[in-house]
C-alpha cells in the first residue's frame, strides 16, 4: 500500500510540474509545446491563444488524464490483484518522467 501512495504522489507531483514548465515556456516563448489537439486547433483558426485558456486546457487534459488513470488503476481491484495495483502505474509514472525531462531540456535550451 505504501507503494502504491508513493506512486501516485511521483504521478501528480510530475503532472503539476509538467504544467508549470509548460506556463513557464509559455510565459517566455510566447508558444507552447504542448502536444494538445485542442490547443493546435485553436492556433490553426484563431493564429493566437490567450495565456490563461492554454492554461485551462492544459489543466483540464491533465484531469482527464488522471481521472483515466484512476479508472484504469480500479481495474486491478476488479480483477482481484489490488496488491499489484502499484505496477498499474509504473508505466504512467516511467512517461512522465520522460515527458518532464524532455521539456525541461526544450525550456532550458531557449535561454
Amino acid at each position: 500500500m505504501r507503494i502504491l501512495k508513493i506512486s501516485w504522489a511521483l504521478f501528480i507531483l510530475l503532472n503539476i510540474y509538467d504544467v508549470i514548465i509548460s506556463a513557464i515556456y509559455w510565459l517566455k516563448v510566447g508558444t507552447t509545446f504542448e502536444e494538445n489537439f485542442f490547443i493546435w486547433y485553436y492556433y490553426y483558426y484563431e493564429w493566437n491563444i490567450p495565456f490563461t485558456l492554454a492554461l485551462l486546457m492544459l489543466i483540464s487534459v491533465k484531469l482527464l488524464f488522471f481521472t483515466g488513470v484512476y479508472w484504469y488503476t480500479r481495474l486491478f481491484d476488479l480483477f482481484k490483484v489490488g496488491k499489484y495495483k502499484w505496477l498499474s502505474l509504473l508505466p504512467f509514472v516511467v512517461l512522465s518522467i520522460l515527458i518532464d525531462t524532455q521539456n525541461t531540456f526544450i525550456l532550458l535550451s531557449t535561454f
